[in-house]
């Protein structure tokens, strides 16, 4: 990502994701709740390849989780993030046995704030530190716009979804239930063999 590009990032979540600790979710500052938007899988577009250090100081990559990954952008100085958080936990235990990841991605904070935050909401899922916003903007178009933003990543590491604002644990429901749907099509059952490519002469 281009230093301009960086630039131009953080001036769109410094500018849109001023969250405050306090009010509604629709207030200046922040996007609402009810913003999403999901793509159809010929129209997504590929995640970057994330690799950068958690809040507890360890290297962690996107690649190290197979499957669904629900990614979160947050702050710890953000209301509505706060607001979210419980759906966000309730989520992870509702999916983590379903093949569906959750992870962070600390937006331009303090690690102490952060990891203060962290325990206060008993959050039990990693999340990068990004206090310099390159993760989001390694993201480009399909990034945050605003804190908070929740994407959600396909099995073939495509973006699938993008929800600007506070986010609820039955609208992340929704969406990741299709998207095992969706999976679970593409995937033989046990015993059944996958179609054989044409030309490849198998019976």
């Amino acid at each position: 990502m281009r230093p301009i590009a960086t630039m131009l990032l953080l001036g769109s979540l410094l500018l849109l994701g001023a969250c405050t600790s306090g009010g509604d979710d629709t207030g200046q500052g922040f996007v609402g709740g009810s913003g999403s938007v999901s793509f159809e899988p010929d129209e997504r577009e590929p995640a970057p390849d994330v690799s950068a250090e958690t809040l507890e100081g360890e290297e962690l990559a996107l690649d190290d989780h197979e499957g669904i990954v629900v990614l979160n952008f947050w702050a710890s100085w953000c209301g509505p993030c706060a607001r979210e958080a419980p759906d966000l936990v309730a989520t992870h235990e509702a999916y983590a046995d379903r093949g569906v990841d959750l992870l962070g991605v600390n937006v331009r904070d303090s690690r102490a704030n952060a990891r203060s935050f962290e325990r206060d909401f008993d959050k039990p899922y990693p999340s990068w530190f990004d206090d310099a916003s390159t993760i989001a903007a390694d993201f480009g178009d399909i990034g945050p716009e605003a804190l908070p933003t929740t994407i959600i990543i396909d099995e073939d590491r495509r973006v699938a979804s993008r929800f600007f604002g506070r986010v609820t644990a039955d609208q992340l429901a929704d969406r990741l239930d299709e998207l095992l749907d969706e999976a679970a099509a593409r995937t033989p059952a046990s015993g059944e063999r996958a179609p054989a490519a044409a030309g490849s002469g198998q019976p």
